[in-house]
């Protein structure tokens, strides 16, 4: 193996996935603690889920993506979308929801494309033995980047303003074109024939036929729609924090900067017993799916014995008063939920990547898409109608509800083929 072709295919995957992640991270961990802050109830804060419905599009249009523009095209066009979007916000003094919620979509639809784009790249740039490692840069510099955006731009947005927020926000991607441009981090792709003259809808048919017969795919489908419902309450619970009125500051650091860091150990840990050890997939997925359950149990335990009245300020630096314990056993939960929902995203990466590298090349990048998109279905659904639930039957009950799903994926992982194992490279 050439040293330094691999360091610089790993460098490129990972400097694409963290810009990659920024998106995400200023959705799930800055904006819903604001929006929450100034009033939104959960079932519409569930609402704005359905503005990741581009995400969920993806296997429409990655065919034609594929088929259309280089690589680099797209990348450099989403990138340069999203950075050009956000100055535009930064000029702004207030922002309505209506028009808000139309900036989100705009950095989602630029963002699922840039997400088809890297994928694509990483698929033919990886060698079977090295999607362990690739598929830990992945998840490890996604969430690099959202932890970097979400829990930074946060503090950033009470310290500063929400037009510093939008401007940093903004630079990001300025820098990101001018390093893939200047550098060129992104290798030619190898064009294949085609039929010309196909329409659209035939693409999409020609396509789909080709990744629904790839062995697998099916169990696949079922097990990436189900496994990630229940870390909804991963998401739930700072909310909760939020209206215990713990301030924002501390949210985002603790929130942000330690439960992510969680995240990508986790998402680490789980690469190197891919990589390194030699785990399979189906393992660790059994191992931390096993584990996930005691964060949720211990969610719905301190949801009911801390309630909703808020916290004493003054007693969360009381070592001895009961708001300092539950609150710091709260941070322990969300660390050690995160931890192994950060091992699980790496492991069926993997087993997704895995899989994908089994297709027909012309559709290998579609394959790899609509498995990733199937994947935030299942999440983006169930987020979409949980705060109703939340609003509806409470939190206590519903936290029940995450931690009978997070047991329920148990027997769907039972049922889980053995895929073929890379050869280790020398």
């Amino acid at each position: 193996m050439n040293n330094t072709s691999y360091m610089w295919r790993l460098g490129t995957l990972c400097l694409l996935y963290f810009v990659q992640g920024a998106p995400y991270g200023f959705q799930t961990s800055c904006l819903p603690l604001i929006l929450r802050k100034q009033g939104l109830t959960y079932g519409q804060l569930g609402a704005l889920k359905l503005l990741f419905l581009p995400w969920v599009c993806k296997p429409l249009y990655a065919p034609v993506m594929e088929g259309t523009k280089s690589d680099l095209w797209w990348l450099v066009t989403s990138m340069m979308t999203m950075g050009g979007t956000c100055f535009l916000v930064s000029l702004q003094d207030e922002i309505s929801l209506v028009n808000l919620s139309f900036i989100l979509f705009i950095l989602n639809l630029a963002s699922a494309t840039q997400d088809i784009t890297v994928d694509s790249v990483a698929i033919r740039i990886l060698d079977k033995s090295e999607l362990g490692v690739g598929n830990t840069i992945q998840v490890v510099a996604y969430k690099l980047g959202a932890v970097c955006v979400g829990g930074s731009l946060l503090w950033i947005g009470e310290a500063m303003g929400h037009s510093y927020m939008w401007s940093l926000f903004s630079s990001l991607y300025v820098i990101s074109v001018s390093l893939v441009l200047s550098l060129g981090l992104i290798p030619p792709k190898q064009r294949e024939d085609k039929e010309e003259n196909s329409s659209f809808l035939s693409i999409i048919r020609n396509n789909l036929g080709q990744i629904l017969r790839v062995k697998n795919t099916s169990w696949m489908i079922t097990f990436l729609l189900f496994y990630k419902l229940c870390e909804r309450g991963e998401a739930v619970f700072p909310i909760y924090l939020v209206d215990k009125k713990i301030p924002l500051q501390r949210l985002a650091f603790w929130n942000g900067i330690v439960r992510s860091t969680a995240s990508i150990s986790g998402s680490a840990f789980s690469g190197s017993l891919l990589s390194k050890y030699r785990w399979s997939p189906k393992s660790v997925l059994v191992l931390f799916s096993s584990l996930r359950v005691f964060a949720l149990t211990l969610q719905t335990f301190i949801i009911s014995a801390w309630g909703k009245e808020a916290v004493n300020l003054e007693a969360l630096d009381q070592v001895a008063s009961s708001d300092f314990v539950l609150f710091y056993v709260s941070v322990l939960s969300l660390c050690f939920g995160n931890f192994c929902a950060g091992a699980l995203t790496t492991a069926a990466f993997t087993a997704m990547m895995n899989l994908s590298q089994e297709a027909p090349a012309s559709v290998r990048s579609t394959h790899y898409s609509l498995l990733a998109t199937v994947e935030v279905l299942g999440k983006l659904a169930f987020a979409t109608v949980a705060g109703m639930f939340i609003d509806s039957i409470g939190l206590v009950a519903m936290f029940a509800v995450f931690s009978c799903l997070a047991v329920a994926t148990l027997p769907i992982l039972y049922f889980m083929p053995e895929m073929s194992q890379p050869k280790k490279s020398e």
